[in-house]
């Protein structure tokens, strides 16, 4: 027979009774106060998936280039794309384009004034907080490897937003308009 005894929650109420009064506590606070609801809604994620939540930046960002956001002060690299680099150039009709500088300006485009909320996923080696980002409802990640603006960066983010590239390549949107050396290869100095 066995001894083990039943893991207690951090609560210590049964998790379905924690999640019904985490969901009867966001119901009556409603946006009331920002920061007890985004408390609230951490709590709720923890009860459900057992995991918890992780940290969240919110507010209004700079574009530094397609894949990169400034938040006050905190830089921010978007979670499983790379987009190509400012300076990087792509090639259609015969001519040389500046995708780079294209793919900033349709992410500053596609955010415009609206408050920006990203999911801390990482730290990567330059002190970074890589994340996944929403303006509004809209994931800026998935949209920007969607539109062709960025590809999916398999080797930090699997296969996430494989879907997303497979349409932008399909329907050459973006760089997928033309000829392009991956962001990772641009780096290392393939031209």
């Amino acid at each position: 027979m066995s001894t083990r005894r039943k893991k207690k929650n951090r609560t210590g109420l049964k998790p379905w009774l924690a999640g019904i009064a985490v969901v009867a506590a966001l119901f009556f606070i409603g946006d009331s106060n920002p920061q007890l609801r985004q408390a609230l809604e951490n709590m709720l994620q923890e009860i459900i998936t057992g995991e918890p939540a992780r940290e969240q930046h919110a507010g209004s960002v700079r574009v530094l280039d397609g894949d990169t956001l400034d938040m006050d002060g905190t830089r921010i690299r978007m979670f499983g794309i790379d987009a190509p680099e400012s300076k990087q150039t792509c090639r259609r009709n015969r001519r040389d384009w500046a995708c780079g500088e294209e793919a900033t300006e349709a992410l500053a485009k596609v955010i415009g004034r609206q408050s920006v909320r990203c999911e801390e996923r990482d730290i990567d080696r330059y002190q970074r907080v890589v994340a996944e980002c929403w303006a509004g409802g809209r994931n800026l990640n998935a949209w920007m490897v969607e539109q062709g603006w960025a590809v999916a960066y398999r080797e930090y983010g699997g296969a996430i937003y494989d879907a997303q590239e497979a349409s932008a390549k399909a329907a050459k949107r973006g760089v997928w308009n033309g000829r392009f050396v991956m962001p990772w290869d641009w780096r290392r100095g393939e031209r």
